[in-house]
Parts: structure tokens; sequence; C-alpha cells
């Protein structure tokens, strides 16, 4: 399944996107707002949970023209509680392509895996991730601190996985 957006197109990983998933997550500018870079080591074995964890539900984001690798959206910990999560990289940052990319890839996941409660992190201080939290009908649920600072937890609850109708019919 693909995504496609104005300037992005939202693709299943496959193992031709590691390299840009780990220089995405190896860089101290890119992770400075989501508690540091990743080693080499350690953004590999994300990228394995990536392409093999079931309670991962991830997309690459490409750019639509040139087909570069822009960043990565994810929904984690489907079998508890989900938490959505992204990273965009720096030359795409204040461009609105981060809001663009998770207003299509966070509604269909709702309705796709008809999620009814989400969270999501960002740090105090991290302004345009908090818009897009709210854009996207997040809610504040809490301050809290970790041993990397102060962060906001939100919460989002979605009507629309509730009220669905049960379907009924041929499934083959």
């Amino acid at each position: 399944m693909t995504i496609v957006t104005r300037r992005s197109l939202l693709v299943p990983y496959n193992d031709s996107l590691q390299s840009e998933f780990l220089m995405l997550n190896c860089c101290a500018i890119n992770r400075a707002q989501m508690n540091g870079a990743h080693t080499v080591s350690s953004a590999k074995k994300q990228f394995e949970k990536v392409l093999n964890d079931r309670n991962i539900f991830a997309m690459a984001v490409l750019d639509s023209h040139s087909r570069e690798y822009m960043g990565h959206v994810f929904i984690s910990d489907l079998d508890t509680l989900p938490e959505l999560g992204y990273i965009f990289d720096k030359d795409y940052w204040g461009r609105g392509i981060a809001s663009e990319v998770l207003q299509a890839f966070f509604s269909k996941a709702v309705r796709d895996l008809n999620l009814e409660r989400v969270i999501a992190t960002a740090n105090v201080d991290h302004q345009p991730s908090i818009r897009i939290l709210q854009k996207l009908g997040f809610e504040l649920n809490a301050h809290r601190q970790d041993t990397f600072g102060p962060y906001d937890e939100f919460v989002f609850t979605s009507d629309v996985a509730v009220d669905q109708p049960l379907l009924v019919g041929n499934l083959a």
C-alpha cells in the first residue's frame, strides 16, 4: 500500500531503504528532539524491528518528485497502547511536509487499524511537533519527565473506530 500526498509518497519499508533509515536516525540534528542520535548498531536493530515486528506500522516518506527519502512515520505498540512517532530529515523542516504527511498517514492508520486510542509525545519546547499533534486531534494528557528531560504526553481518542459498523459478508 502506498499513500500519496501532494509532495510525498509513503511506502512500506523494504531492505533497499536501510541506508537512508540509518542516516536519518544516526544524525544528531535530526534526532535532537527524540532523545539523541542512534548508533549505527542501534539504528540497524531499529530498522530490523520496522521490517519484522507486527506491532509496528511504519512507512518511509519519499519526495513525490525526486523519490528522495525524507523521513519516517510509524505507530508502534499496536498490541497494547499504540504510539504515533515520526522523524523527518532536517532538510525538510519548516515546509509543512510533516503536517501533510501525518494527516494522510494517521487518518488512514486510525481507520485501517481500527485504532481507538493513540498516544504521542513531544518535548515541552518543541512547538512544531506540538502543533502537528494538535492538528491531528491529539490533546495534552500529562506533563512528564524522564532521563532526557521534560516532555508532554498527548492522547488521541477516535470515535470513528468505535462507531464503525461491523462488516458482515464474504471475506474470501
